[in-house]
């Protein structure tokens, strides 16, 4: 009867020590796991938050007609814009928005080679360019349209831009002579192009793809040269945004 009492007494006691051992572990299971600080602190970025920034690449073709006789251009890719730049969206409310752009812009005209052309001169090349860098700055009125909630959703951006052409130039190409592939002319900075023009434009867009039409107001010649035909004043195209 002894060793029976003393067994019963063990199992007692084995039993105890394995419920001390386990109830550390089962007090330690997970039920809910959460980020106290996300939890907490509303995000304050974001495609539909009050501040929200990326990147974007942007290409535009000329269009409309040009102020007159005497010059014409190449339409299509010869003449066209490339952009890439940068914008910062602030939210005033779930309809209104400003927008800031600040962007790199490579603008190039092709100038058809017609008799009576006197842009910027009579003569006629196998091709013939003028060609722009800019940094551009922008300003837009976001109004948006619709439900979307943290994305970017559809919107209408009514715009106002400035550009300055840090480089200018005017290239010709001729017929090369024999043993050559090619002979060009550049003259970097010729007298009659502008370096500072403005303009409006809007742009109609979804999410990260928009389509883009800008108007230039001011005229592409400088004072001397005011009395020439103005180029094409209108840019449409596509924009991407990178985010």
């Amino acid at each position: 009867m002894a060793v029976k009492r003393r067994n019963k007494q063990q199992v007692t006691r084995n039993t105890l020590a394995l419920c001390l051992l386990t109830a550390p572990a089962l007090a330690q299971q997970v039920l809910v796991q959460a980020d106290v600080a996300a939890d907490t602190l509303a995000p304050r970025t974001g495609p539909n938050r009050r501040l929200f920034g990326h990147f974007y690449l942007g290409y535009a073709l000329a269009a409309g007609p040009a102020g007159g006789s005497g010059v014409a251009l190449r339409y299509g890719t010869g003449s066209a814009e490339a952009q890439a730049g940068g914008r910062l969206k602030y939210r005033i409310s779930q309809t209104l928005a400003l927008t800031a752009d600040l962007r790199y812009a490579f603008l190039r005209y092709t100038l058809a080679q017609e008799a009576g052309k006197i842009v910027p001169s009579p003569a006629l090349h196998e091709a013939e360019q003028l060609v722009f860098h800019q940094l551009q700055s922008e300003v837009g009125l976001r109004l948006n349209v619709g439900e979307r909630g943290n994305s970017v959703g559809r919107y209408l951006d009514l715009l106002a831009w400035g550009s300055w052409a840090f480089a200018r130039e005017y290239r010709a190409d001729e017929v090369p002579p024999p043993g050559a592939s090619s002979l060009q002319t550049t003259v970097g900075n010729p007298p009659y192009l502008r370096a500072l023009v403005g303009g409006l434009g809007a742009r109609l867009g979804q999410n990260r793809y928009s389509l883009t039409a800008r108007y230039r107001l001011s005229s592409p010649w400088t004072t001397d040269y005011s009395a020439w035909p103005a180029l094409p004043r209108w840019l449409v195209g596509v924009e991407l945004g990178l985010f």
